[in-house]
C-alpha cells in the first residue's frame, strides 16, 4: 500500500465519540425508542380495528341506506332528503313521503344528520366508479408514493455524514405518518359514515384516502428537511405525531370551511410544512449546531445520490399536482406542472451560473429546479395557459436560487437553521403558489372556464373578488397554522426525555446506525471527524 493511500480501522462507537457529552445519556436511553414506537404501533392497530373499514368501492357492496355526517348541515324538511327506491327505506324512521322519499319526523334524527337513500341509478354509478377507481387513481398514487419514499429520501442525502439518517429516518417518518394521518384525517375532517347494520361509525379507506395520506406525509417530510441531522429519531416521531394532527386541522379550515382550490396542496403541504419546520428548527436551536457546521457539507458521491432524488421528484411531480384534480382539471394540472418544471429548471441553471461565478452550484440544481412544481400547485387546474405556467416556473426558480444565495445566510443570523433549505424550495415557492392562485381566481370567468368553473371553484355563485379573497385566506391560514403549530411542537420537543442530539452527535450517522463502523484514520483527530484532513486525503487520490 502506497503512502498516499487511505486505510481504515474498525473502531467502536464509544471510542469514536470520545469525550461525548451525550455518552451517559445513552446508558439510559436504551429501549426507550423501541418501547414508545411499539406502544404507538399497537395503538394504531387497535384504532384501525375499531374505526377503519374498506369503502364501498373496495367491498363491492353499497349499503341500501347510510347516514352521512356533515358539518354545518341539518335536516329541516323532507326536501333535504333525496328520493329513493321504495324497497330500501322500509326500516327508516318516518315512513315514505308521497314522492318516494322518507318523511323525517321531528326528533327522529340528530340535528347534524341526514338520511341518504341509494336508488338503482346511484347503485349503477357506484359500480362504474368502482371499476374505474384503480385506472383513474392507482397510477397517480404510485408516482406520489415513489416521490415520498425515494424522491424525498435521496434528496436529503447530500450531507456526507448523514446519508443513512436521511434515507432511513425519511422511511420511518413516512411509514409512521401514513398510519396516523389516515386516522387524524378521519377523526378531524371526515367524522365518519354510519351503517344501520353495524350500528357503528367508520372511516372508509380506498386509493383516494391513500393519496390523501401521502399528501399529509409530504408536509412532514418537508418539515423534516429543516431539522435534518439535528433531532433524534424519538423527537422525529413525536414531531410527526403532532404535525399530522395540526396538518389535518389546517386542511379542515382551508378545504372544508373556506373551500380553497389547491389541487397540488402547495398551501397545506409546502407552505404549511415549510414554516412549521422552520419554526420547530428555531425553537430547538442550540449553539452546538453551529460548532458542527463542518459536517454540514457534501462530497462528490453524496451530491450524486441527492441528484437522484431530484430527478425522481422532477419527473413525477405532475402526478402529485394532479392527484386530487378531476376530469379536465386533471389534464390541465399535468400540463401546467410539466411546463412550470421545465421553466424552473432552465431558470435555475441560468441563475446559478451567474451567482456562482460561471460555475453550477449543486445545491441550486438539486432544489431550485423543482421549485416550479411547488409554485404552480395551487393553480395547477386553473386555466392559466401554458405561458402562465412557464412564467410561474421562471419566477419560482429565480426566487429559489436567490433564496439559497441571500436568504439562507440571513436566516442563520436569526438562529433559524434550515439544513435542507426548505424555505427556498417549499416556503417561498409555496407562497408564490398562493399569490398566483389569487390572481388566477380573480380573472376566472364563465366564458373562460365553461362548465368546469364550478368543478374548480366549488363555492358557486361568488364574484371573482370573493374567489380571490378565499384563495388569499387559505394562504394566510396555512402560514398561521404552520407557525403556531411549530411553536407548540418545538416547546414539546425541548423536553429532555426525547433525547435531542448534543455536541458532535449532530449531522452524524455514527450516533444512530450500527453499520457505520469504518472510518478513515486520517479523518479522526481526538476522536472527532475533521473536514480539512478529509479534503487533504481526497486530494491525494489521482484524478
Amino acid at each position: 500500500m502506497s503512502s498516499s493511500s487511505t486505510f481504515t480501522v474498525n473502531m467502536s462507537r464509544d471510542s469514536v465519540v470520545g469525550a461525548d457529552p451525550g455518552r451517559e445519556r445513552r446508558c439510559w436511553r436504551k429501549g426507550k425508542f423501541t418501547l414508545i414506537l411499539a406502544f404507538l404501533q399497537c395503538s394504531f392497530i387497535v384504532l384501525f380495528g375499531v374505526f377503519l373499514r374498506y369503502s364501498p368501492l373496495a367491498t363491492g357492496n353499497f349499503p341500501d341506506e347510510m347516514v352521512i355526517i356533515y358539518l354545518n348541515e341539518s335536516v329541516t324538511s323532507p326536501s333535504n332528503v333525496p328520493a329513493g327506491d321504495n324497497s330500501s327505506v322500509s326500516s327508516l324512521p318516518g315512513g315514505l313521503a308521497p314522492g318516494g322519499g322518507p318523511v323525517v319526523t321531528p326528533g327522529s334524527l340528530p340535528a347534524t344528520e341526514i338520511v341518504y337513500v341509494v336508488n338503482a341509478e346511484k347503485k349503477a354509478q357506484h359500480d362504474s366508479d368502482s371499476r374505474h377507481h384503480i385506472p383513474d387513481n392507482y397510477a397517480l398514487y404510485q408516482d406520489i408514493h415513489v416521490m415520498m419514499f425515494v424522491g424525498f429520501g435521496f434528496l436529503m442525502t447530500f450531507l456526507h455524514r448523514y446519508g443513512l439518517g436521511s434515507v432511513g429516518f425519511n422511511f420511518l417518518l413516512a411509514a409512521f405518518c401514513i398510519q396516523w394521518a389516515t386516522l387524524t384525517d378521519g377523526f378531524i375532517r371526515r367524522l365518519g359514515y354510519y351503517t344501520k347494520d353495524s350500528g357503528s361509525y367508520y372511516i372508509w379507506v380506498d386509493i383516494s384516502t391513500m393519496i390523501n395520506s401521502d399528501f399529509a406525509i409530504a408536509s412532514a417530510l418537508v418539515s423534516f428537511g429543516a431539522v435534518l441531522g439535528k433531532i433524534s429519531p424519538l423527537q422525529l416521531v413525536i414531531m410527526g405525531l403532532f404535525e399530522m394532527a395540526i396538518y389535518n386541522v389546517n386542511c379542515l379550515f382551508v378545504y372544508d370551511l373556506l373551500k380553497v382550490d389547491d389541487p397540488g396542496c402547495s398551501l397545506t403541504v409546502h407552505t404549511f410544512g415549510a414554516y412549521y419546520g422552520l419554526t420547530v428548527s428555531r425553537m430547538i436551536y442550540k449553539k452546538d449546531v453551529a460548532k458542527e457546521s463542518h459536517k454540514e457539507t457534501s462530497v462528490y458521491h453524496s451530491d450524486i445520490f441527492s441528484m437522484l432524488g431530484t430527478l425522481f421528484l422532477w419527473t413525477l411531480y405532475p402526478s402529485f399536482n394532479a392527484g386530487t384534480a378531476v376530469d379536465e382539471g386533471r389534464i390541465r394540472a399535468i400540463v401546467n406542472t410539466y411546463f412550470s418544471l421545465t421553466a424552473s429548471c432552465v431558470t435555475a441553471f441560468a441563475l446559478t451560473n451567474l451567482v456562482s461565478k460561471d460555475k453550477f452550484n449543486m445545491v441550486h440544481v438539486q432544489n431550485s429546479t423543482i421549485a416550479g412544481g411547488v409554485a404552480v400547485g395551487t393553480c395547477a387546474e386553473m386555466m392559466i395557459q401554458p405561458w402562465g405556467a412557464l412564467l410561474i416556473g421562471s419566477v419560482a426558480g429565480t426566487l429559489s436560487v436567490l433564496g439559497f444565495t441571500y436568504m439562507t445566510p440571513l436566516l442563520k443570523k436569526l438562529n433559524i437553521h434550515d439544513t435542507c433549505g426548505i424555505h427556498n424550495l417549499h416556503g417561498m415557492p409555496g407562497v408564490t403558489a398562493g399569490l398566483g392562485s389569487v390572481i388566477a381566481a380573480g380573472v376566472a370567468t364563465d366564458w373562460r372556464y365553461g362548465d368546469s368553473l364550478y368543478k374548480v371553484f366549488t363555492v358557486v355563485g361568488r364574484p371573482r373578488n370573493v374567489l380571490a379573497g378565499i384563495q388569499a385566506a387559505g394562504l394566510f391560514t396555512s402560514l398561521f397554522m404552520g407557525i403556531v403549530g411549530g411553536i407548540i411542537t418545538g416547546i414539546v420537543l425541548l423536553v429532555p426525555i426525547w433525547d435531542q442530539p448534543r455536541g458532535n452527535e449532530h449531522f452524524d450517522d455514527l450516533q444512530f446506525w450500527t453499520s457505520v463502523d469504518e472510518i478513515p484514520e486520517e479523518k479522526l483527530i481526538d476522536g472527532h471527524y475533521n473536514l480539512a484532513q478529509s479534503k487533504q486525503s481526497i486530494q491525494q487520490y489521482p484524478a
